[in-house]
């Protein structure tokens, strides 16, 4: 006689197993795919390259090299020579200009991915009738931060019976390797600063300002795709007029000394460290501090931190100024050195990196010298060219 509440067809419930043979059945099909992965894995890890260490690109007479921005080592060389240099900030990319032609290097390889003429028939310098007929020098170029494409400064002289001094704008597409079909002119520029930015291209003008005592110098806003302009604005000082030279009699009219894109606002600064900083995308001015001191006139900047700057002045004396504090902190002496150019700076290590000629040297090339805020001076690299017009260096690997 069956039991009240039972039957037949009832089954027995089936036990868990124990706990050790759960975590056994785990860790064997852990194991398994975790094996399944290991090839796909090892792929990632092998094609993940090493973050560039602070690196300055620069040329000798024979090749160009890489070195190492701590210790001078030589990372890397490549046959070339006398050419204006730009590299993505993170080093995957160093473009090359000569008179002649563009190269486009990937690195740390010094593989050439792109030789891209250059000369009156490249397509932008046929865009403007007063540039097809006048060969172009390049001066100064900018990689973007995604390595995408690069905006490069020319001058072309016009044509008779004037003959203008032409400075113009273009840019490269680094990945395929072909100029754009625009060229922007800068009208009354002297020099001009770039910035690539992924969305905007940035022009900075240092203005042939006599005539206008108040303008120090123009920031143009272009799309980069089409060299369309996007904003145009005049860089007015709230202490106009001559800037007297802090070494002896005369003066003149202060201009444009570096630019920087930092999130999302534009800096710039003038030679008396009067800072201008714009929204990048509007370039509305939201923000102007006024000129640090009367008594400092500089010529180039590098920047050690959101308001620090390490400044070359007009007297050879390289100087850092704090923005923010409104104070110089220190002044190093250049003694010894001539023919200076900023070749960046090395916030990690608070040092300022120097291209110079050594006077007590015989040579007739320059050094790469590393200068920390306590005035001590390492020679990183000799037999270096060096040219006042031309920005025959780059820095990359976290220096700006």
């Amino acid at each position: 006689m069956l039991a009240r509440g039972t039957s037949r067809t009832m089954r027995r419930p089936i036990p868990w197993p124990p706990a050790w043979l759960l975590a056994s059945a785990l860790l064997v099909a852990l194991s398994a795919l975790l094996a399944s992965q290991q090839p796909r894995l090892t792929a990632w890890l092998v094609t993940q390259p090493e973050p560039l260490r602070p690196t300055v690109i620069a040329q000798t007479s024979t090749h160009l090299v890489a070195l190492d921005a701590r210790s001078g080592e030589v990372i890397a060389d490549h046959p070339g020579g006398a050419a204006v240099l730009a590299a993505s900030p993170a080093g995957e990319r160093v473009l090359a200009l000569t008179e002649e032609e563009a190269t486009v290097y990937r690195f740390p390889g010094w593989t050439v991915e792109h030789t891209v003429a250059l000369g009156p028939s490249m397509p932008p310098a046929q865009s403007l009738p007063a540039l097809r007929e006048a060969w172009p020098r390049p001066v100064v170029a900018q990689v973007s931060a995604d390595s995408r494409y690069a905006a490069v400064s020319l001058v072309s002289m016009g044509t008779p019976p004037a003959y203008p001094t032409i400075l113009w704008v273009t840019t490269l597409d680094l990945e395929q390797g072909t100029w754009a079909s625009w060229a922007f002119p800068v009208p009354g520029a002297q020099y001009t600063y770039l910035v690539a930015g992924s969305e905007h291209l940035f022009v900075v003008a240092r203005d042939n300002a006599v005539s206008r005592l108040d303008t120090v110098g123009s920031v143009y806003q272009l799309d980069p795709a089409s060299g369309t302009l996007l904003q145009k604005r005049e860089l007015r000082s709230t202490d106009p007029g001559f800037a007297p030279f802090p070494d002896g009699p005369g003066g003149r009219v202060p201009s444009v000394a570096g630019v920087r894109l930092s999130g999302r606002t534009l800096d710039v600064v003038t030679e008396r460290l009067e800072l201008f900083r714009f929204d990048a995308a509007t370039l509305q001015l939201i923000e102007q501090r006024p000129p640090l001191s009367a008594a400092i006139l500089t010529w180039q900047v590098a920047w050690l931190g959101h308001d620090r700057l390490a400044v070359l002045t007009h007297t050879d004396a390289l100087a850092i100024a704090d923005l923010a504090e409104r104070t110089l902190t220190t002044r190093l002496s250049l003694e010894g050195l001539a023919g200076e150019q900023l070749a960046g700076a090395d916030p990690a290590t608070d040092s300022v990196l120097l291209l110079a000629y050594d006077e007590r040297s015989l040579q007739a090339a320059a050094c790469l010298f590393r200068l920390t805020l306590t005035g001590e001076r390492t020679t990183l690299a000799c037999g270096l060219d060096l040219n006042l017009y031309e920005r025959r260096f780059a820095p990359t690997g976290g220096l700006s």
